[in-house]
């Protein structure tokens, strides 16, 4: 009776030690400062001429991985997404309804503001790491257009299904880490893909803490999507920190 208690305890103490390994948290922080390119509204007017603001943006990514079987890991991420400008038109454009005639100055606003909800299972978990899920983005946005005699707000709002996938490549005894991540999805007219390539150094091993950098890419070319007619890409380098537990 007291050995098959001792190999009881065991085994719980054991399997307690498993599940502490493969239960993971992971949390990234990060700026990124893009610039932005494409064609906007009915007319498609060129991006660069509202003279765009190119600001930092913050985003934040937290996930959670467990043991449970068949159930898919879950991810939330934001991205606060804005910029504005003011220029003088070089040509008529319309934006949904309201035309501005060329050589008005307008003010204009874009915020593309969104947040993820990713499910997704671990395929690989060595030195070369791959997840694939899925990704519900809600986009929470608008765009604004300002004269002197007329205003235009488009409200960006909705969900888009979208494809995921990780890819990290671990350095062995280095700590560094070379990872792409991206969404993609092609729905009722609208495309969207979201890549980020980055490097990972764990500077703080003893705590799982690391510094990243990087470089992501966004393009959007929506028809449906409430009615923003727009062909994007905004790119730009960014860098951030993660934690993971």
């Amino acid at each position: 009776m007291k050995k098959s208690a001792i190999a009881l305890c065991a085994l719980l103490s054991s399997g307690a030690a498993s599940a502490d390994t493969i239960l993971g948290f992971d949390a990234t922080l990060g700026a990124w400062l893009p610039n932005y390119d494409g064609n906007i509204g009915k007319d498609d007017y060129n991006l660069d001429k509202l003279s765009l603001s190119e600001d930092h943006i913050t985003f934040i990514q937290v996930a959670l991985e467990h043991p449970i079987p068949l159930v898919p890991n879950i991810m939330l991420a934001h991205s606060n997404i804005g910029t504005d400008g003011s220029a003088e038109l070089q040509s008529t454009v319309t934006f949904d309804d309201v035309t501005f005639q060329s050589g008005t100055t307008i003010n204009t606003d874009l915020d593309l503001t969104h947040t993820d909800a990713t499910f997704y299972y671990e395929i690989l978990d060595n030195w070369v790491n791959l997840d694939l899920g899925l990704t519900a983005r809600r986009y929470d946005g608008e765009f604004t257009a300002i004269s002197e005699d007329r205003t235009e707000t488009i409200q960006l709002t909705g969900y888009l299904p979208m494809a995921y996938g990780m890819a990290r490549f671990d350095l062995p005894f280095s700590g560094w880490s070379v990872i792409a991540q991206g969404n993609g999805t092609a729905y009722r007219g609208d495309t969207l893909t979201d890549f980020t390539a980055k490097v990972r150094w764990d500077f703080v091993p003893a705590v799982d803490l690391a510094i990243e950098a990087g470089y992501r890419v966004m393009n959007l070319d929506l028809d449906e999507l409430d009615d923003l007619q727009s062909d994007v890409e905004i790119k730009g380098p960014y860098i951030g920190l993660n934690l993971h537990l």
